[in-house]
């Protein structure tokens, strides 16, 4: 009677869980339209939008962490205006780049420095000038140009291992295909660190020429 009781209690605070989860996730992301679409591979044209960026250093949980902390600050407040700004998707992550030759088709690799750059989308009603300056200034604000995006979407959790063999996986996609790649691939996450595993939309995208 008592286990019982106990799996039904677990499966009802997992019900919410997922729930709570799924409302959470439902934040607002870039603007964008699918030009072709494959079973986990989509090809983007995105419009423009601004980020804030932080360059932090260390392994890929390090980096996550100390970025989201550093970026999290700045929307909860810390910043010249003092105003909360609304929470977007996706968290993004890449590696900093080093120029190589000119002839290469890929213009940037990553440095072996362990340097990344964890970046948060800000809310489209924001322009360069109307958003809130960070008191933090290792945070960047920029503008994303408008560009097209091959994107490769998984679920799960996400580690440096898996990235790997997932940018692998979109790498062979854009190869058949044709396409010419523009800087270096992109780690996206959309979903809050409690979401269960299953549910997670995490996705790899790097831009086309």
């Amino acid at each position: 009677m008592v286990l019982k009781i106990i799996i039904t209690v677990l499966f009802l605070l997992f019900i919410a869980w997922m729930a709570v989860s799924t409302v959470l996730a439902k934040v607002k992301e870039p603007a964008f339209t699918i030009i072709k679409k494959g079973k986990n591979i989509e090809v983007r044209s995105y419009e423009s939008f601004i980020i804030a960026r932080v360059e932090v250093q260390g392994n890929y949980m390090q980096s996550q962490n100390d970025g989201f902390r550093i970026l999290a600050r700045y929307i909860f407040g810390g910043n010249l205006s003092k105003e909360s700004i609304a929470m977007t998707a996706p968290v993004m992550e890449e590696s900093v780049g080093v120029k190589i030759a000119m002839t290469a088709p890929v213009m940037e690799q990553p440095s072996d420095s362990g340097r990344r750059y964890v970046s948060f989308v800000m809310p489209a009603e924001y322009t360069l000038a109307t958003l809130p300056l960070p008191i933090d200034n290792r945070i960047e604000i920029i503008e994303v140009p408008a560009r097209n995006m091959a994107v490769l979407k998984y679920s799960w959790w996400v580690n440096e291992q898996r990235l790997k063999r997932k940018q692998i996986e979109l790498n062979d996609y854009i190869q058949k295909n044709g396409y010419e790649t523009v800087g270096l691939f992109i780690g996206a996450r959309y979903n809050p660190p409690w979401t269960p595993p299953f549910l997670l939309r995490n996705e790899i995208m790097i831009q086309l020429k």
